[in-house]
């Protein structure tokens, strides 16, 4: 099976080295700081465009733009097709 070019593999930990009680590591926590601002980005564009009223849209530019940034953010979160 193909992968995309930007697909990130990740192997498995090994067995016994996930111990969910240790203490976090600075390279884990800066992570979780990673996701939460990619997040908040996320919420501040969903926030903008829930901000806008469709039935103010009158031109045919204002929709289209309205459309393409609605599935730009529901395509990030859709679900894959599963391949044969």
């Amino acid at each position: 099976m193909a992968t995309p070019a930007n697909e990130i593999r990740v192997p498995d930990a090994a067995p016994g080295s996930y111990q969910p009680d240790r203490p976090a590591g600075k390279l884990l926590q800066s992570q979780a700081l990673h996701l939460r601002e990619a997040l908040v980005q996320q919420l501040q564009e969903l926030s903008a465009l829930l901000a806008v009223n469709p039935t103010t849209l009158k031109t045919e530019r204002e929709v289209s733009l309205y459309v393409h940034r609605a599935t730009a953010i529901l395509h990030t979160h859709a679900a894959k097709p599963k391949r044969k």
